[in-house]
């Protein structure tokens, strides 16, 4: 679908607006928001205005817009969309640029392959055509947050541009090995190997393949490069089939919805399960009060998701206001490009979730990172393994 088929939709009521996280986060400047960016979209399709082309990129895309428009417009999609239009017209994000260029050139948004697939030296895997995808999503979160200060840092000491300073030698973004933080990534690393627990514990049987985990493409596809993605997407494909693999496991949801993604642009065959639809959570009663915060690339991308349900086997979960089809997004997917906006997003969506009890449950890395304002705030299977 073509933007313009999307935007001359739109009666300007505002409704999207009520629910879209960026706006208030900007202080309510008009670009920023869902209504904003779909009018500035049309005023751009119409040959009026090239103002304000890098608020397409920060929009969320958690689909909150979408279930209170009237007319049925996908706001989030409208700026997806005018990104990869904006990349043919030769308009380009400097971060994102950087960031497409990496994975084009590492297969890894850091260049990170080795740190990545650290945390499952010493674990076994079994001989299957079941295989494991992390994404790299929980590895890459101990990263992001430092280079993201040393970014802002360089940018308002020497009012230099850290994507630039990177880009005139690509193989520098390696160096992003150090800065990490090792209690996140201790941690992290912990989250995966009880996750891998929980699928073994439950009777599950599956391949990973350790230094040679593909990774599968996400911020390529949302960052608007599409046809990177495309081939991108099929040679990850390849690689799979081509190593006998027939099922795949995830265990984030932007890793789970990608591959979904596939089959748009491919004849993609295999089955993809995210892991809390897998797992057993019998005899681990904990008899606890609970927060549950809904990853939005799950519950408003109208995935069968489980994990509220498998939690509530354990716990006794409260659910905040904003949850189900009225879900808030916790901000993470804007904290390379427009962190401020992210960190206000993430405070009040915090604030929201701690109001209704101190324990908070994420099932996502980004929202665990992004919402972890206090220990009280627990990944999924950290808590299924707390004391």
């Amino acid at each position: 679908m073509k933007p313009e088929d999307i935007v001359s939709k739109c009666i300007k009521c505002g409704f999207c607006e009520s629910v879209c996280p960026t706006l208030p986060a900007s202080g309510f400047n008009p670009i920023f928001g869902a209504r904003g960016r779909v009018i500035l979209a049309n005023n751009i399709l119409s040959g009026e205005d090239l103002n304000g082309l890098d608020s397409f990129y920060s929009c969320l895309e958690c689909n909150a817009c979408i279930n209170v428009c009237p007319a049925g417009i996908n706001a989030g999609e409208v700026s997806h969309l005018m990104r990869y239009n904006l990349l043919k017209n030769g308009f380009k994000n400097d971060v994102a640029e950087l960031i497409k260029n990496a994975i084009l050139e590492f297969k890894n948004p850091l260049g990170l392959n080795r740190e990545c697939a650290s945390w499952s030296d010493g674990i076994l895997f079994d001989d299957s055509d079941t295989v494991l995808i992390t994404g790299d999503m929980y590895q890459l979160m101990p990263y992001l947050k430092k280079i993201n200060f040393l970014r802002e840092y360089i940018e308002k000491r020497y009012e230099s541009k850290f994507s630039e300073i990177i880009a005139r030698n690509l193989k520098l973004i390696k160096y992003s090995y150090m800065f990490c933080d090792k209690n996140d990534k201790k941690r992290y690393e912990k989250i995966l190997k009880n996750i891998v627990n929980l699928l073994k514990s439950s009777g599950y049987r599956f391949s990973y393949l350790r230094d040679e985990e593909p990774y599968p493409g996400t911020f390529l596809y949302d960052l608007g490069y599409i046809d990177e993605f495309i081939d991108y997407a099929r040679h990850v494909y390849s690689y799979l089939r081509e190593r006998g693999f027939k099922k795949i496991i995830t265990i984030d949801p932007h890793t789970y919805d990608i591959f979904n993604k596939y089959r748009k642009y491919m004849d993609f065959d295999m089955e993809v399960y995210y892991y809390t639809e897998l797992i057993e959570v019998k005899n681990k009663n904990k008899n606890e009060t609970v927060t549950a915060h809904e990853p939005c690339h799950m519950v408003l991308y109208n995935y069968d998701f489980t994990g509220v349900e498998k939690l509530s086997r354990i716990a006794h979960v409260k659910m905040p206001e904003r949850s189900g089809k009225k879900l808030m997004c916790c901000g993470g997917p804007d904290e390379l490009l427009f962190p401020e906006i992210s960190r206000s997003i993430s405070r009040i969506r915090f604030n929201e979730l701690n109001d209704v009890s101190n324990k908070i449950i994420t099932f996502c890395p980004i929202c665990l990172a992004n919402l972890s304002k206090n220990e009280n705030v627990l990944d999924f299977s950290e808590f299924i393994y707390s004391n």
